[in-house]
């Protein structure tokens, strides 16, 4: 994949596997948008590669929609999303100082999924009404299923012509 110039947006970038993604692009030539919760983290990694900050939480809409649109405003539309926010927190479930926090929890799969899917869905959005640039093609179904009536329906009595789903 050719990156030169092409404006690409990491969630998670101010550290670990998000910082070490950006670098990596940005030694390829991408325009960088590094969006972390930790606003240090963010401004640190992208004065290293030479891209933009972006202060955000990933489960928060408004905060990703300014991110998407600050990134926009320095380096174009962005391209191209690495979705590498993520949290974590090993604990017993009960341990000595009791059962592991629901909040604590509920937090991790609110940062790891429904962040993930938020970043995916807003930028998705945008680039959805982007014009295409050099070869990109319009999007097309990768998913291939066979035609429903081939599909077997579970509860459903097998016909008697069936080859055996």
């Amino acid at each position: 994949m050719q990156l030169k110039d092409v404006a690409v947006l990491i969630t998670g970038g101010g550290s670990g596997l998000g910082a070490a993604t950006a670098r990596a692009m940005a030694a390829k030539g991408a325009r960088i948008g590094v969006l972390d919760q930790n606003k240090e983290n963010a401004e640190k990694v992208a004065a290293e590669v030479k891209g933009v900050a972006l202060h955000a939480d990933v489960t928060d809409e408004e905060a990703m929609k300014a991110a998407i649109a600050k990134a926009e405003a320095a380096h174009g539309v962005a391209r191209v999303l690495m979705n590498c926010a993520g949290i974590g927190g090993s604990q017993r479930v009960v341990g000595k100082d009791g059962v592991y926090p629901l909040a604590k929890f509920v937090r991790i799969i609110n940062v790891n999924l429904i962040g993930t899917f938020n970043a995916l869905r807003l930028f998705a959005e945008r680039l959805a009404t982007a014009a295409p640039i050099g070869e990109e093609y319009q999007p097309r179904q990768a998913a291939v299923s066979p035609p429903i009536e081939e599909q077997p329906v579970v509860g459903r009595p097998a016909p008697a012509d069936d080859p055996g789903f």
